[in-house]
């Protein structure tokens, strides 16, 4: 029995053992699918991290930089490989070896289909790589590989499984419109001259004669404010300001033709490696300075060892003739340096070579009044007493031979002492008491009369002298003579004759003719005045301009304008080549502009109207004028009269008859005093706030360049009437945008194609008229930024009908998000009327015709916050090409379009504009488009400080920058799109 039960229980252990191995295989089966598997998962999901990461870090790596290969893609591989060994995998972390696959692409837009796609994959894993057919590499695809060990499976013979992950990482695409303010008041801070003064702070002025107690009106020692209090800042015409470096140093010329000015120099030649052949035109050499302080407008102080006005600036280490010595302000020498020119003369009669003190009373210090006080005749009548014969109680006949005979080669000081108190010299009986020699009664020959006289600095140089000299100019010689006679004709065009009888009526020729109608002595006149009783010899100043210094160049060009190829021998735009013509036509405007005629006249030109000379200056009158004869009439032969009343002592001229490069500077930047004229100042030279705002949009450009490759930008200008259009399309040339910035419009594509010589004039014909206002990128017009804002919404729109409309380039990219950088230095004063075509995501803008208003004008305001109001909306999913469509604005489900305004400029300065009326309303303008433009907050009245630009030059170039680098870096530049 027992043996029986013990039997049966040893098999049944025998039949459970089996069935128990079978079920821990499947136990284990059970466990290595839970483990192993959760361990594959994990390894997926981290392999997936590790992906995600290498393809953004990578990415992000990528640039446009300058001097950078392949988009920085070996970087990039680098980076992208660095941070996968850096992101853990399981217990330990990812290797490199683990980084199976990189691949580069570009995320690029297909017109066609108007989506995004990754093209042009090319497997780059090594890190080589080759620069795409155009473009920039601007997305990554990673592949992580992993064999992941098994621990459970391998009962079953399985010792790894495959585990991995792709991320795919792109630049997200942004459509950027740059809407810059270029409006006038860009300018404000290189305005030439305010209220009849000189803005200008640089202390080398002419302190000579009546410019002694000019000095006020003449350096401008003080900011002023226009009458909204708008700031009027001290300019950066020839010295370094807070508004930037000096402009006269922006202006170059060809020295191809600089020995022969009359010969055309166009086209612009080049050097042997190809470059533009220039030289600076006003800044001829470099003297030594030192001193200066741009933010205290303090001036440098200049070393002027070797300093020769002989010298034209092509010679191999030029020493002149611009800027000229500061001691020629006072016409003295100085360091062995002799002045340049005729000194005018004392009271005394003497030239003084070493005072430098002029002043309005001591006959010494002082300048000669008139030609009376020159020769020291003195009281209110001529003197009558021991001459022959007996002369007029009239100063109208009063003449003396002697200065006649030899004008201001006459040693006056020795002549004044023969004579004493008496009346005028028989010449013959001066000779003979001066032993019959001719020198011993003329100053020494280096200081004979050559009819021109040098200002320091940039002020050039002038003919006006006072009193004129007396001779007549002998014609083929440049200089000498009465200036009066030489660089004007009588109303018949013959030479002026003040030996004309003028019996009881003031005859064209006569000697007060001849200064009522060439001197302005009226209260609010400019030195020169436009009658009918004149005429300018345009050939005799042309040819004086050529003789002696050098002081303007022989052609004059900068930022791909020709302001002039050649100074020609006369202004007969009747005859010549095209070139020659358009010279003609610019000299004679631009010497009517230095003399005061036709529309010239003025006082808002060349620091104001002329000025009166202390007490004795006398209002010259067609009073009547008989004839007279001396005794003496041998010596004069043919003399019948005085060349003039030797008491006339008209106004004398501020930067009026100074031919140089201050006057010529200011002829360019005429704006509206002149319509047909306008501002020619090249988009290169430093017009200050204007250029400000270029040199940070340069940086600004070059930071979207390097380092969001997918960003495409645009450009818009706004100005009324002047810029009306878009300055260039949405795309990725860079160079072109910066170059849009600095040249004439329509020589952009030339200039892009690398072209480095081809120019255009700022006028299209010979009377200077035809300029289009809109080609060379300066300030100018009225703020009507709904104008910049629907152009912005135009390049940004991906409509395909806008273009044809001439409206805009509508080229933006459906899909890539919108961005709008706004920037103003004022309020709203005029507007162009916003039309909304409204055709679904074709929809564009059209504009109307300009409409002027005040500072502040709601209406264009309005139009402004609109236009914002409508780019933020939401873009519709169709289109039409005619009739209504869908309304759309330019945001995406996941990408809001953006509108940044930023404040820039004098306005937006309390220091510089303490009392600036419309600056609350002009922040209060910009905060409220940041709020509409979904980037700045509800109520706001001011914009952040970062979007304020104020400041000197320096900081704003870069505060400028960082703060559109600030807004370029916020949000997610980089995404996964797989």
């Amino acid at each position: 029995m027992r043996i029986a039960n013990s039997g049966y229980r040893a098999d049944r252990r025998g039949s459970i053992l089996p069935l128990l191995g079978v079920c821990l295989i499947g136990l284990f089966g059970f466990v290595a699918l839970a483990v192993d598997l959760g361990m594959l998962a994990v390894a997926r999901t981290q392999s997936q991290n590790a992906a995600d990461v290498a393809a953004l870090v990578g990415t992000r790596t990528l640039n446009n930089k300058d001097g950078v290969l392949y988009s920085n893609l070996p970087a990039a591989v680098t980076a992208a490989k660095g941070s996968t060994t850096s992101n853990p995998l399981l217990s330990g972390n990812f290797t490199s070896a683990q980084v199976s696959k990189i691949e580069a692409g570009q995320y690029l837009y297909n017109p066609t289909s108007q989506t995004f796609q990754v093209s042009n994959w090319a497997t780059v894993t090594s890190g080589a790589g080759s620069a795409p057919a155009s473009g920039s590499w601007t997305a990554l695809r990673i592949t992580i590989t992993v064999a992941q060990p098994t621990y459970f499976m391998r009962v079953f013979g399985v010792n790894s499984m495959p585990s991995g992950a792709t991320a795919t990482a792109v630049y997200r695409p942004r459509d950027i419109a740059f809407v810059l303010d270029m409006t006038g008041s860009m300018a404000y801070s290189s305005t030439f001259n305010n209220n009849s003064q000189s803005m200008n702070p640089d202390p080398m002025v002419p302190v000579a004669g009546h410019y002694v107690s000019r000095q006020s009106v003449l350096i401008a020692s003080a900011n002023l404010a226009n009458g909204n209090g708008e700031a009027i800042p001290r300019n950066n015409y020839s010295i370094a300001t807070p508004g930037g470096p000096p402009i006269i140093r922006n202006f170059y010329f060809d020295p191809s033709n600089i020995n022969s000015p009359a010969t055309v120099a166009y086209p612009l030649t080049t050097k042997a490696d190809g470059s533009p052949n220039l030289l600076n035109a006003f800044h001829r050499w470099s003297p030594s300075e030192s001193g200066a302080d741009s933010t205290n407008y303090t001036a440098p102080t200049y070393t002027w060892t070797g300093y020769d006005p002989t010298h034209k600036g092509n010679e191999a280490n030029p020493k002149g003739p611009v800027p000229a010595p500061a001691f020629y302000a006072s016409m003295t020498d100085s360091a062995g340096i002799t002045y340049a020119g005729d000194r005018w003369r004392r009271g005394d009669g003497k030239i003084d070579k070493t005072e430098t003190t002029w002043s309005t009373s001591g006959a010494a210090t002082r300048a000669a009044y008139h030609a009376a006080d020159l020769l020291g005749y003195t009281g209110s009548n001529p003197p009558t007493s021991g001459v022959s014969p007996a002369f007029s109680t009239d100063w109208l006949n009063f003449r003396d031979p002697l200065w006649e005979t030899y004008g201001y080669d006459l040693d006056i000081s020795k002549y004044r002492t023969y004579r004493g108190s008496n009346g005028p010299t028989n010449p013959a009986t001066y000779l003979l008491a001066n032993l019959s020699t001719l020198n011993n009664i003329l100053v020494p020959a280096a200081d004979r009369f050559v009819g021109y006289s040098m200002g320091p600095g940039y002020w050039g140089k002038t003919f006006y002298v006072w009193p004129p000299d007396p001779r007549a100019p002998d014609m083929a010689q440049a200089a000498g003579g009465d200036w009066r006679r030489r660089f004007f004709y009588n109303k018949s065009g013959g030479a002026l004759d003040p030996q004309v009888d003028n019996n009881t009526t003031n005859t064209a020729g006569s000697v007060d003719h001849i200064n009522e109608t060439i001197l302005n002595t009226g209260s609010s006149g400019q030195t020169v005045t436009a009658t009918s009783g004149t005429q300018v010899n345009y050939a005799a100043v042309l040819k004086w301009i050529k003789s002696g210094p050098q002081v303007l160049p022989p052609n004059l060009r900068a930022g791909r304008v020709l302001y002039y190829s050649s100074i020609p021998n006369d202004v007969d735009t009747g005859t010549g080549t095209t070139q020659e013509k358009f010279d003609k036509g610019f000299w004679k405007s631009y010497i009517d502009f230095v003399l005061g005629i036709g529309s010239y006249s003025g006082t808002g030109n060349l620091y104001g109207g002329a000025d009166s000379w202390s007490s004795s200056t006398a209002t010259i009158t067609g009073s009547d004028l008989t004839n007279y004869k001396f005794s003496w009439q041998t010596i004069l032969e043919s003399a019948t009269r005085p060349y003039m009343r030797y008491t006339d002592s008209p106004r004398r001229p501020r930067l009026n008859m100074w031919f140089g490069p201050l006057s010529m500077v200011n002829f360019l930047t005429m704006g509206d005093t002149a319509s047909s004229i306008g501002n020619w100042l090249p988009g290169t030279c430093n017009e200050a706030h204007c250029w400000q705002l270029k040199a940070g949009m340069n940086s600004v450009l070059d930071d979207v360049k390097n380092n969001h490759p997918n960003d495409f930008a645009g450009l818009v200008f706004f100005a009324a009437s002047q810029h009306n259009s878009v300055r260039w399309p949405l795309g990725q040339n860079f160079q072109a945008l910066k170059n849009a910035l600095f040249y004439p419009k329509q020589l952009l594509t030339t200039i892009n194609g690398g072209n480095v010589t081809t120019e255009v004039r700022p006028y299209t014909t010979s009377s200077l008229t035809g300029h289009d206002d809109a080609d060379i990128p300066n300030a100018g017009g009225s703020t009507d930024p709904q104008t910049g804002l629907a152009y912005a919404f135009n390049v940004l729109s991906p409509s395909t009908i806008s273009a044809a409309q001439s409206v805009g380039t509508g080229n933006g990219r459906r899909g890539a998000q919108k961005i709008i950088i706004f920037e103003t230095d004022g309020v709203p004063n005029s507007y162009r009327t916003p039309t909304f075509v409204q055709r679904g995501y074709n929809s564009y803008y059209t504009l109307g015709g300009v409409t002027s208003g005040s500072n502040g004008n709601t209406t264009g305001i309005n139009h402004a916050y609109n236009v914002i109001k409508q780019t933020v909306k939401q873009m519709a999913a169709t289109a039409t090409t005619s009739g209504a469509g869908a309304d759309s604005g330019l945001s995406l489900p996941n990408a809001q379009a953006r509108v940044y305004p930023i404040a820039f400029g004098d306005l937006f300065d309390a220091e510089l504009a303490p009392s600036a009326t419309y600056r609350d309303d002009a922040q209060a303008f910009l905060a409220k488009c940041a709020e509409y433009g979904g980037t700045g907050t509800v109520g706001a009245t001011t914009l952040p400080d970062a979007q304020t630009i104020t400041g000197p030059y320096d900081q704003r170039i870069t505060r400028m920058r960082d703060c559109l680098e600030r807004i370029f870096q916020s949000g997610v530049s980089v995404v996964l799109i797989e």
